[in-house]
């Protein structure tokens, strides 16, 4: 064989045919496939648990500062004790006789300010409830929920406002984004306090803005009756129930002790917020169809766009807190 053919022969058999790169590149995009769909799915399982953590991490936090708060209710106040919507100085402002006589004409009072049920739009179907509690401090100088320090605070009744309104700042594509706020103000424990001093603010203009992307929140109150029995009530419900036992014959006398020993106390707060995450889940939206949820005893349902609305997780945090001012207190 000559030269020419030896070396012609010896590079025909150093070359791929065409059919095994065919073979070499399918396997390599299928290769290549695998390592994709593995990164997509592990990508799209960490935006999910990322979401998640960050929903309960806020929700669980915001909902703890609430309920701190909340423990103060009633402290120190002349209400012997006792939390109801007839009884001057009760923990939870639900009407104006809860108030001092020379505040019981303050504007708006008993439309806006007091403790309210579907009171706030909000991202449901509903309305979110409105929370107004009381309370004189233990010590000369605290800090209420608004960030602002309270001086001479022994001599001073707090009252502290939990509601939901829009936020300012709102993202387009967005549902829109609702957050709990607290509105705090104080008046003097003397006989004739003039006014309950920064009460009244409402949106993000002075009052404090406790968590951000709330679509609900709700309020359940713990009842307990003349014979201790303890029932979850709404404020409506149990407005309705104090309004039938005040039209009693027992109750001719508002004030004698034949009716007030027929009178709900509240012994605890039940308290519920649904928090939606910050940021959207991208493909795992079409799995979260969860349109309805529970938020302190109470079904809420979505409203808005409901492909928007998918791309958001959401969780109900609800807490009980139990007004420990009222323990010494009889029926």
């Amino acid at each position: 064989m000559s030269l020419r053919k030896k070396q012609y022969s010896a590079h025909a058999q150093s070359g791929f045919t065409l059919i095994e790169l065919m073979i070499a590149l399918a396997l390599g995009l299928l290769i290549v496939a695998a390592g994709l769909a593995v990164f997509l799915g592990s990508s799209r399982s960490l935006n999910l648990q990322s979401g998640q953590s960050e929903l309960q991490q806020n929700a669980n936090f915001g909902l703890s500062l609430v309920a701190y708060d909340l423990r103060h209710t009633n402290l120190n106040t002349v209400s012997s004790q006792r939390v109801n919507n007839i009884t001057l100085g009760s923990g939870i402002i639900f009407k104006k006789e809860n108030l001092p006589t020379p505040l019981q004409s303050t504007a708006n009072l008993e439309t806006e300010l007091v403790t309210l049920q579907a009171k706030d739009t909000d991202n449901t179907t509903g309305k979110s409830d409105r929370l107004t509690v009381q309370y004189t401090p233990a010590t000369n100088s605290v800090f209420n929920c608004e960030g602002a320090q309270v001086l001479n605070a022994s001599s001073k009744v707090v009252v502290q406002r939990y509601y939901v309104a829009a936020t300012p700042q709102q993202v387009t594509g967005e549902p829109t984004s609702y957050s709990l706020y607290c509105d705090a103000g104080e008046y003097s424990t003397s006989g004739s306090p003039a006014a309950i001093t920064g009460l009244g603010a409402h949106g993000s203009n002075s009052a404090q803005q406790i968590m951000q992307r709330v679509d609900a929140f709700k309020v359940r109150l713990g009842v307990k009756n003349p014979a201790g029995q303890l029932r979850y009530m709404t404020i409506d419900e149990y407005e309705s129930a104090m309004t039938t036992l005040l039209a009693a014959p027992a109750c001719i006398t508002k004030t004698s002790a034949s009716c007030t020993d027929t009178f709900l106390q509240v012994a605890s707060i039940h308290i519920g917020i649904l928090s939606r995450s910050t940021g959207a889940i991208g493909a795992d939206a079409s799995l979260n169809t969860q349109t309805t949820f529970e938020v302190a005893g109470s079904p809420v349902t979505l409203t808005g766009d409901a492909v928007i609305n998918k791309r958001y997780l959401r969780q109900a945090v609800n807490q009980v807190v139990a007004i420990r001012n009222t323990l010494g207190a009889s029926s």
